[in-house]
């Protein structure tokens, strides 16, 4: 009687639910625990009224959290009740979700487990659960906190893509960056893409969007004008995005200029690939006199790194008005400097500007997002892989969707 009465109350089992026996199979190190309801009416699973139980359908087995070392089973004949409008439906039981196999603790213990050891194998081992039984709780928690997620009112979006397998399989994300949670994940990296992930959004917060950060890739600047009523949010082209075109610009100089000076035997450049990727505020002391050999030199790699470093300086103002006029300033050396990847990136960057010195009345970048993309994809990683649309969104919404996917009790 005792255990009935502690299994009753860590259950949550109210009258008319009572537990009738339980059965302990010590080889297999299993419990068995049925579950019955007295006589009288249960209320109907859609309306909540109490209705007349018009029979039972065939026996529910439900994985219960373990009771001692014992994996735990309870075992309920699924009442069916008549409700005068909905009809005969089976009851929704007070301990499980209609259709799961696992009770409610159980499933919260599992999302717990997932998110802990960020894989769901290591999940399913630990909790003596199939591969597929943890990742079925995983989407069901998805789904169940996609359902409870309020419209709130996002000011500042963030775009990004992200390859999630080799091919050039890409999908679009969408990230609330204020809330440092990822609102979206759609297929590929088109202008359809990010507009199907906005359309997820209601009316009332695509009218709160104030900014929207995002790299230089056209499509995804084409889908603001379509998603967006006039007057459309700014876009601010991402700063990070920017300095890593003049990043590969400065790298693309030097490897040209290596092939010129070994044709004279000279090695000036060598080792210098990764000193040239640092702001000379964070360069390491180990690359401190290469740099200062390389500045007072007159290499084309002196003059693309003095490009970059005064690019960088272009987001060091405080007004647009100032950032404008350096920005120009920079374009116009960028296209005498000789240098043919500094001029490409110097025409596109006027060919953006206006989208550039957004920043300065919306300074936002995706440097959250960024964050975020590496958290899950170190996820992904430990997990093997999530080869396909639907398991990466799955995954991307589980760990970093801010979702509140908590089975709540019920009380039958």
């Amino acid at each position: 009687m005792a255990d009935k009465e502690l299994l009753t109350a860590l259950l949550r089992l109210r009258a008319p639910w009572y537990i009738s026996r339980i059965d302990v199979d010590v080889t297999s190190e299993e419990a068995h625990v049925t579950i019955d309801h007295h006589p009288g009416k249960l209320p109907c699973a859609t309306c909540g009224k109490a209705c007349l139980v018009e029979d039972h359908s065939d026996e529910r087995v439900i994985r219960h959290l373990d009771m001692w070392q014992a994996k735990t089973f309870l075992h309920v004949a699924m009442p069916r009740t008549r409700c005068p409008e909905h009809g005969v439906l089976r009851v929704a039981l007070p301990f499980a979700e209609p259709g799961s196999r696992f009770s409610m603790a159980f499933e919260e213990r599992t999302i717990a487990t997932i998110l802990a050891c960020q894989t769901v194998q290591g999940a399913s081992d630990l909790l003596r659960i199939s591969w597929d039984e943890a990742r079925g709780i995983m989407e069901r928690a998805v789904v169940r906190g996609l359902g409870r997620r309020e419209a709130d009112i996002v000011a500042y979006l963030g775009v990004d893509e992200k390859a999630i397998r080799k091919g050039h399989r890409y999908v679009t994300i969408l990230t609330d960056l204020e809330g440092r949670r990822i609102l979206e994940v759609t297929p590929d990296r088109t202008e359809a893409s990010l507009v199907i992930a906005l359309k997820t959004m209601n009316q009332a917060q695509i009218a709160g969007v104030s900014a929207v950060s995002m790299d230089m890739w056209e499509p995804y600047r084409q889908a603001i004008d379509e998603a967006f009523p006039a007057p459309v949010p700014a876009v601010v082209h991402d700063r990070f995005h920017i300095v890593a075109h003049a990043n590969k610009a400065l790298n693309d100089v030097r490897k040209d200029e290596v092939r010129s000076l070994a044709q004279e035997g000279r090695q000036d450049l060598k080792g210098l690939r990764q000193a040239l990727l640092f702001g000379e505020e964070n360069l390491p002391e180990r690359h401190e006199a290469s740099i200062s050999a390389l500045k007072a030199s007159d290499l084309r790699t002196a003059k693309g790194y003095a490009l970059k470093e005064n690019l960088r300086r272009c987001w060091d103002h405080r007004l647009e008005r100032t950032a404008r006029k350096h920005f120009l300033s920079w374009i116009r050396w960028a296209k005498r400097s000789g240098l043919r990847p500094f001029q490409k990136v110097g025409s596109m960057i006027a060919d953006r500007l206006d989208d550039i010195v957004s920043y300065f009345t919306h300074p936002i970048t995706n440097g959250p997002q960024e964050g975020m993309n590496s958290k899950l994809m170190s996820v992904i990683r430990a997990g093997r892989g999530y080869r396909h649309h639907e398991t990466f969104r799955m995954a991307a919404l589980f760990f970093l969707g801010g979702l509140d996917m908590t089975p709540r009790h019920r009380h039958g």
